[in-house]
């Protein structure tokens, strides 16, 4: 067993945090399956707040009977895999019915140790669901994720889940505060939860800013076979929520157009449980993108390279000419993020947190609806003109800047202390959420 990430008692650490994430473990490579934004943020900022004297436990289900029950995650913060049906990756859908034995062993996990916690932070609708439990029994704080929305889904035409949208609705009314990750999710909380402007703070996630940077990338460009090519990218789960459906129409538009003949698509990622289900194609969503895309005379143009390791998307943001972000709905935006701390111009859609990253007209484009020849138009402004890309580029990184992990976690690690404090004025200017 590791060490229990207790550290010396102080503000703000006399007792660890509980992290709650049922599905999602910041360790799972990301690009695959389900892994995303969600998985990365969890990991960021539980480092950077055991850097600042805030331990954690982040608490997860086993899905796999070879992985130790404890890893660390960095110094003063632990992943502990609980046993909560079979030890296998699971839908996600069949994961609500194993709650009540996550939900028991994460309680037995804590007696067993004495363990009493700060606080409780749970992530997404399944680990709300636990972490409603856990404060009853424990009486500490409870501060709750989202990172995406039934309703919000729903309200974008996507397929209705009621049954997840009414859990939502009771975790917004029920947790002491919620974390938005953009003003757009904010607003979404109030609109469609009825959540008070109070009990919502923002936290925009990071992006590390060496990480992801401009740098050489002829070597990558002569592995994939673009040298001379201008490049667009996509970077994205494969599922109807993405729209990369949009992106194609809108490449197959711009190739009918004189002066595109030297133009390829990199299309990164794989079919989440989500774009298996919704494609209505026996490949999944990448098949059913795959035969669109062959309709439209797209073949040897667009390129569908599957998950990409985290690490090696620096190379992919760097080398593109533009990138693109069609997503129905969005929550925060990573993918537009790390595009332009790596100087990388950006054409997306107009919704969410979108609108808090790229400044339209300044760091690329905001489209709105999911318009093909609109977004053709835009990609036709940035691949004809060289000078407007640098500009663009210069000044997306500039803005990129603006919105790092050390950021993210200066915000949470103050709203942690708020929601500890009993005068509700005082923790509204604390955390700064006015």
């Amino acid at each position: 067993m590791l060490p229990r990430p207790d550290l010396p008692a102080g503000p703000g650490s006399r007792r660890a945090l509980a992290v709650v994430s049922v599905h999602a473990s910041p360790l799972s490579p990301l690009g695959a399956g389900e892994n995303g934004g969600m998985n990365l943020s969890i990991r960021r900022l539980c480092a950077g707040l055991a850097d600042r004297g805030v331990p954690s436990d982040v608490f997860i289900r086993r899905d796999d009977p070879q992985a130790p029950a404890e890893e660390l995650i960095a110094g003063g913060s632990r992943l502990v895999r609980l046993s909560a049906g079979p030890p296998e990756p699971l839908p996600k859908e069949t994961v609500l019915g194993h709650l009540p034995a996550f939900t028991s062993a994460l309680l037995a996990h804590a007696e067993s140790e004495r363990r009493e916690y700060r606080l409780v932070h749970s992530h997404y609708w399944l680990s709300g669901w636990v972490a409603r439990r856990a404060v009853q029994r424990w009486q500490v704080p409870w501060v709750h994720s989202f990172h995406t929305l039934a309703r919000t889904k729903a309200a974008v035409g996507l397929p209705e889940d009621p049954v997840r949208a009414e859990v939502e609705a009771v975790l917004a009314l029920k947790a002491d505060r919620l974390v938005a990750g953009s003003s757009a999710e904010e607003r979404d909380l109030a609109r469609l939860y009825g959540a008070g402007a109070e009990k919502v703070c923002v936290v925009p996630l990071g992006v590390d800013m060496e990480d992801f940077a401009p740098r050489s990338t002829a070597a990558v460009r002569a592995r994939l076979g673009l040298q001379g090519d201008r490049v667009i990218l996509y970077v994205g789960r494969l599922e109807r929520l993405k729209g990369a459906d949009t992106l194609i129409e809108a490449v197959a538009e711009l190739l009918r157009r004189p002066g595109f003949d030297g133009v390829r698509v990199l299309m990164v990622g794989g079919d989440s449980g989500d774009g298996l289900r919704q494609a209505d194609h026996p490949d999944g969503e990448r098949g059913r993108l795959e035969a669109m895309a062959a309709e439209r005379g797209l073949l040897g143009r667009l390129d569908f390279l599957g998950p990409v390791a985290h690490a090696e998307l620096a190379d992919l943001y760097a080398l593109a000419d533009v990138c693109v972000v069609p997503s129905r709905t969005e929550s925060f935006g990573l993918v537009a993020l790390e595009a332009q701390a790596s100087g990388t111009p950006v054409v997306a859609a107009a919704v969410g947190g979108l609108l808090d990253i790229v400044e339209d007209g300044v760091t690329g484009y905001l489209v709105e609806a999911r318009d093909p020849v609109a977004y053709a138009d835009r990609l036709a402004a940035l691949l004809d003109d060289a000078a407007l890309r640098r500009a663009m580029g210069d000044s997306a990184r500039e803005r990129a800047a603006r919105l790092t992990w050390a950021r993210s976690v200066d915000r949470l690690q103050a709203l942690y202390d708020c929601v500890e404090t009993p005068d509700p004025a005082h923790l509204l200017e604390s955390c700064g959420c006015l």
